[in-house]
């Protein structure tokens, strides 16, 4: 797929060739869901609040308008959101307990140990099924649970292609290459039911092949073939890394500013337009 995608081809047009495999070709369905995990920082530690929740609102938009339907969603926070999308059939809220982080040092820390609690929710629930990891300000294409669940059950999924959005500049582009280094949302494990943790602070919340998740995912294909598990890398861009809206953890901690482009990713950057929106639903109103 990767060679038939062009620098100089249009988000439009880019975007247009992966409906295409969907519409044009037989998919055989695996039986197994999709968990989205999605770690929700304090409002201690948030810029704006209230940006967080709009953010959060519309990755769960993105999520919820997918064409297949077996998928949920857990987030797991300190403090529950106000918006309609959190109380949503498909979304699970879990409270966290623990303290929040007292600065942008302990971001990390504290997304990991509620990824613990949502391994251990699940554990408790009897899923077994694929598990992602999803920052609560991305994007999910419509398609991206119908891709997971068209391919051979129990396999891994790096995510190498995916679009980038600068909502500062109001610029969109693709990123071809090495798309998983940079965005959190990139990754999706197989796990069988007693692969989760018993609970978030026991032993078996970081012992294979768990702690996958918690580790960074710069370093995914690496950790993945020391555990010798099968992976797929994806060369459809399935999900939009979002930048630029105020309380991105890679710009408070000081990796990003709001001056990247896509001339950073060797990429040709659009206007942001209504075409990323038919595919990755996060506004209000869709489908």
């Amino acid at each position: 797929m990767s060679r038939h995608i062009s620098s100089v081809d249009s988000i439009k047009e880019q975007l247009k060739r992966v409906e295409a495999y969907f519409l044009n070709k037989h998919v055989n369905k695996n039986k197994a869901e999709v968990a989205f995990a999605i770690s929700l920082k304090s409002k201690t530690v948030s810029r704006n609040w209230n940006n967080v929740q709009s953010n959060l609102a519309k990755t769960l938009r993105s999520i919820l308008n997918n064409t297949d339907p077996h998928f949920r969603v857990i987030v797991a926070g300190h403090e529950k959101p106000n918006i309609k999308e959190i109380r949503h059939k498909r979304v699970t809220w879990l409270s966290v307990n623990f303290p929040p982080p007292s600065n942008p040092k302990g971001f990390s820390k504290d997304k990991m140990r509620k990824r613990k609690v949502i391994g251990a929710y699940l554990r408790k629930i009897g899923f077994s099924g694929y598990f992602m990891p999803f920052d609560s300000d991305d994007w999910a294409h419509h398609r991206l649970v119908q891709y997971v669940r068209s391919q051979p059950l129990r396999k891994d999924f790096v995510i190498d292609t995916g679009m980038m959005v600068n909502l500062v500049k109001k610029e969109a582009w693709l990123r071809k290459k090495r798309f998983y280094i940079g965005c959190g949302s990139s990754e999706v494990f197989y796990f069988a039911n007693k692969d989760f943790p018993l609970a978030p602070k026991t032993n078996s919340a970081i012992k294979e092949p768990f702690h996958l998740v918690l580790k960074a995912h710069p370093k995914v294909i690496r950790n993945l073939r020391a555990l010798r598990r099968p992976y797929k890398i994806v060369k459809f861009p399935l999900v939009t890394w979002v930048l630029g809206h105020g309380d991105n953890n890679s710009m408070l901690k000081g990796k990003k500013d709001n001056t990247v482009s896509a001339s950073n990713y060797g990429s040709q950057g659009e206007k942001l337009e209504n075409a990323l929106f038919h595919y990755f639903k996060s506004r209000k109103n869709h489908p």
